[in-house]
């Protein structure tokens, strides 16, 4: 595919990064593959559980705020933008086959770098820690040269990931403090959260994707780029529709109980929590078509993991302070 003077320059350092992997027969492969993982879900989804349900509930909170939102902004500028991974662009870039299965679709803006920014860059956000900070910031830039290095991204993917996510960060604080003071903030987050979501599914459907073919295959498949959009939407109004139901009735503080009752308490609601992320989409087949059992298995597990397990939480707490409260009394 020819490539205009834009992409020249950044073809050529994927090209320089591509002759050095090749020169050192690949020794840093499985490292930046290691590295890169940590910009898909489930670490990031295991890290932020901790947080939310064992450590700092308002601080998890905003980190999963930042993530789903990151989700959905980075799937309108892929689908709006509709530029191709750089193999397309250029047949030279031979990326690392192992880099490829978490690379399809469009590549522009970069999805495990917002990712970085969104989880990585919301605990320096939100713990205020130096070392913490710098570790978080050195981690998301390594995160982001990743994706240069095994050749699934061209340098302005990961750039503007990078921006974009610092500007959520930002936008998504002062949303904070202002819904901390303004009366009924929760209804009107979420009801602009749900009118996005609706907006973001109706311009993909309507909207026109290039249909360029290679070989007589199609490059992208708008079908499935629509198509995945679902969970994306189900995360994001999972997690706020689980924000509002704790705000408004449960005021759950992931703080209570000992180190073993949270390590329990952790890896129970773990096992729980990645049964129905890995498995609910399975069983809603059962009842409805692909599309809709991908969106109710994401939105059933940022509910599970923002209200539904933090509601069993303090059951449990409640009933122990009760069974303490008559032990006392006999």
């Amino acid at each position: 595919m020819i490539i205009n003077n834009f992409f020249e320059h950044q073809i050529a350092y994927l090209l320089i990064l591509q002759n050095f992997r090749e020169f050192s027969n690949g020794i840093f492969d499985k490292f930046f593959i290691s590295i890169t993982e940590l910009g898909e879900i489930t670490i990031p989804l295991i890290i932020v559980s901790w947080i939310y349900w064992c450590n700092n509930t308002k601080y998890g909170m905003f980190i999963l705020w930042n993530w789903g939102l990151g989700f959905i902004v980075n799937e309108f500028l892929k689908n709006t933008a509709c530029i191709y991974r750089p193999w397309i662009l250029d047949n030279r870039i031979h990326p690392v086959p192992q880099a490829l299965n978490m690379s399809g679709g469009y590549s522009f803006p970069s999805g495990h770098t917002q990712n970085a920014v969104s989880i990585f860059g919301g605990i320096a956000v939100s713990f205020h820690k130096k070392f913490l900070t710098i570790l978080m910031i050195f981690l998301i830039l390594l995160i982001a040269f990743s994706r240069n290095y095994l050749g699934v991204h061209t340098p302005q993917d990961v750039v503007v990931s990078l921006i974009t996510g610092c500007f959520i960060l930002y936008f998504l604080k002062k949303i904070e403090k202002w819904a901390e003071y303004t009366k009924n903030a929760d209804i009107i987050i979420l009801s602009v959260v749900y009118l996005f979501s609706l907006f973001l599914v109706l311009f993909e459907h309507f909207k026109s994707y290039p249909m360029d073919y290679v070989n007589g295959q199609l490059l992208v498949n708008p079908d499935l780029m629509r198509l995945y959009t679902f969970p994306k939407i189900g995360i994001i109004l999972g997690i706020f529709t689980g924000w509002f139901l704790n705000n408004r009735f449960l005021k759950f503080d992931g703080s209570i109980g000992n180190s073993n009752e949270k390590l329990l308490r952790f890896l129970f609601g773990t096992i729980i929590l990645s049964i129905i992320f890995t498995k609910g989409t399975d069983f809603f087949m059962l009842l409805m078509a692909k599309k809709y059992a991908m969106f109710f298995s994401a939105f059933l597990s940022m509910l599970f993991l923002t209200f539904l397990y933090p509601l069993c939480i303090n059951y449990i707490e409640l009933n122990k302070k009760s069974l303490q409260k008559e032990s006392v009394k006999q």
